[in-house]
Order: C-alpha cells, then sequence, then structure tokens
C-alpha cells in the first residue's frame, strides 16, 4: 500500500483512504516526499489534509483510487499478523 499511495496516485486523482477509525475521501493535491496531500471532500472536516504515507499505510484498511482517466482501483489490506477486526485496532 506504501509504494502504491507514494508510486499511482496522482494530483486530481479521487481517493477514499481508510484506516484504524477514519474515513478520508477527497482528491489528491500532491504527493510530496513521504506527504499525501488530499483535500477532503466531508462536511465534518473539508479543506487540505496532510498525511504521513509511512503512518497511514500501517493502519489501511483499505484503499479506493479513481485515477481522473481510469477505472476504480479498490485495494483491502490483508495482514495475518494484524487483528484487523475493530477491536484489534485499539
Amino acid at each position: 500500500v506504501r509504494r502504491y499511495l507514494l508510486e499511482e496516485l496522482e494530483e486530481g486523482d479521487r481517493v477514499e483512504l481508510n484506516y484504524a477509525f477514519v474515513h478520508v475521501p477527497g482528491r489528491v493535491v500532491r504527493v510530496v516526499g513521504k506527504t499525501l496531500q488530499i483535500e477532503v471532500e466531508s462536511e465534518v472536516a473539508p479543506g487540505i489534509r496532510r498525511f504521513d504515507v509511512e503512518r497511514v499505510s500501517e493502519e489501511m484498511l483499505e484503499l479506493v483510487h479513481e485515477p481522473e482517466d481510469g477505472e476504480k482501483i479498490i485495494i483491502t489490506v490483508v495482514d495475518e499478523d494484524r487483528d484487523s477486526t475493530p477491536m484489534g485496532l485499539l
């Protein structure tokens, strides 16, 4: 997931990050170094937010990626060493 976030996301692509107990829908503004900037599409916390790719990818459950010129890609993270149930994330 880490490599995908850094190499495949492009400016303007729509994404949904689902990690830990967080759901972040939005559009990619930039990927700089290991920081992902997303314009969050949310009534609760709209605006441009920065995400540390290393930290987010460690807790990633699902990534939805809709390139501007392509089909929707859904990546579900399966880690047999991690209890991915909601209580296992606490």
